[in-house]
């Protein structure tokens, strides 16, 4: 079989010698459309996704090939999509032609115990991330699902149950390692290249493709956490109770909302009846965790009561989301929308018990990670991730296999999403946005830190190369914004 054609933007055919060339700089891998590993390497996570066709996928095993590939990529007029751990739901982890260079397979890590630092390769999921440093007792504020990729996480801002204790992921980086729109590597920290250091904390890939993440580490090893489990029936008493308990919370508690009968709650897997379910963790000293719980855990008899001590680990693998990837991956679909709520006031609480009364036959409804203590504490300007409101971000979710579902089920999506806007107070979580949002979803996402980031874009990037992300315009006019 003869090898496909690669066409650049422009319609010009790329040689075969040029490409022979740069498949022989590479330590890693060239894959093009038509061979035989070609479908497996352009697959998404979740099989739910539309994965896209590139011409060209580069499996990297060093910084060195993400910087040959972004050289041969520019030179040859090639679109590119960046991957690391692929989930992005707005598939900006894939491309349609062009190349996508993927760095899923540059996973080496060092943790080093005496200075509490990792220095960790993009390829890491967060799942690997937490094994290799539980080795020492140590963690960082990390996703909880196992196979997230930590370089799209960290670089969108990063969310999870120790913000509370140490500030988002984005907030305990110490420096990064960043292959620019140029192909030049450069290293980026709060003494080297500060203005690109405050853009890569929550600008997402818009400013280069981050190949090392060194993180500041905390000790974390047991943890008194579980999840509560009430009838559907009890979601206005819970959420009534939860809006003054959260009030008072300390920074070592955490908490998913998680309401509905999908079958795919990573907190309740496989259930189907409807229900409410709360995912709580406090990780700190463990009898001020009991009587920072006790309220919650007797204000109303909850089905099951399954909160214990363990260890830090086990308590992550509670939201592992393989029961979606397995939906998606056996021929299921699902449609979802994320937003924020501040609180959980009247109308909130109204607006989501009336969802649940018109919701299709498989839904959820999820708040998660009630934003305070350290995460909220910075300035928004303090890093280009602006998200320090307290409050939750939201996701509502629907989920058919027949053909016939699928009109109700997206439309039902949208209106209860539609109808927690007005609750959001003009914030949104970068890394939770569908595409759906728009340009506007960015915008909104990065509140005032926007003009800032599009002047920096200019700068490290003004052809826009780096566009296959949640997109900061390098030549936004901020006379246009009104």
């Amino acid at each position: 079989m003869s090898k496909p054609t690669v066409i650049s933007n422009t319609g010009r055919t790329i040689a075969a010698q040029a490409l022979k060339r740069f498949e022989a700089s590479l330590f890693g891998e060239l894959i093009l459309a038509g061979n035989q590993r070609y479908e497996q390497a352009r697959r998404s996570w979740n099989g739910i996704v539309d994965a896209r066709h590139p011409q060209l996928i580069v499996r990297c095993a060093r910084t060195s090939d993400v910087a040959y590939s972004v050289d041969f990529a520019r030179n040859n007029q090639l679109a590119i999509a960046v991957r690391a751990g692929g989930h992005s739901l707005a598939a900006d982890s894939f491309c349609d032609g062009g190349m996508l260079i993927d760095v899923s397979r540059m996973k080496n890590i060092a943790v080093d115990p005496a200075t509490k630092t990792a220095r960790a390769e993009a390829g890491l999921t967060a799942g690997e991330f937490d094994r290799a440093t539980q080795a020492f007792g140590l963690a960082t504020v990390m996703g909880e699902c196992s196979s997230v990729g930590i370089a799209g996480y960290t670089l969108g801002g990063g969310l999870g149950r120790l913000m509370g204790q140490h500030g988002a992921a984005c907030d305990n980086l110490l420096s990064v390692e960043l292959v620019g729109a140029n192909g030049q590597v450069v290293r980026a920290s709060a003494e080297e290249n500060r203005d690109l250091f405050w853009a890569i904390r929550g600008g997402g890939g818009n400013f280069g493709i981050v190949t090392s993440f060194e993180y500041r580490l905390h000790p974390a090893e047991q943890i008194l956490g579980g999840t509560l489990t009430y009838p559907i029936s009890d979601t206005r008493e819970v959420l009534a109770f939860l809006s003054e308990y959260m009030k008072g919370v300390p920074d070592e508690f955490d908490i998913v909302i998680d309401i509905g009968n999908s079958g795919l709650m990573p907190s309740a897997p496989g259930i189907r009846q409807p229900i409410v379910n709360l995912l709580v963790s406090y990780c700190g000293d463990l009898e001020r965790g009991r009587a920072a719980l006790e309220p919650l855990r007797k204000f109303r008899r909850s089905v099951v009561d399954r909160i214990q001590v363990m260890p830090y680990l086990e308590m992550q693998a509670l939201s592992d989301v393989r029961p979606v990837a397995e939906f998606g991956s056996s021929g299921g679909m699902m449609t979802l929308e994320s937003g924020f709520v501040q609180r959980l006031d009247i109308g909130v609480i109204d607006s989501i018990v009336d969802s649940i009364t018109k919701a299709p036959a498989s839904f959820w409804i999820a708040a998660e990670h009630y934003l305070h203590g350290a995460v909220c504490r910075p300035a928004p300007g303090q890093t280009a991730f602006a998200l320090r409101n307290a409050g939750y971000s939201t996701r509502i979710f629907s989920a058919w296999r027949e053909s016939n579902q699928a009109e109700a089920s997206v439309e039902w999506v949208r209106s209860s999403t539609e109808a927690l806007n007005p609750f959001a107070g003009g914030a949104m979580y970068m890394n939770y946005l569908t595409g759906s949002e728009g340009n506007a979803g960015v915008r909104t996402a990065y509140g005032s830190n926007y003009e800032r980031l599009s002047i920096l874009k200019r700068n490290y990037d003004p052809d826009n190369f780096f566009k296959s992300n949640r997109n900061i315009d390098p030549h936004h006019d901020s006379l246009s914004m009104s």
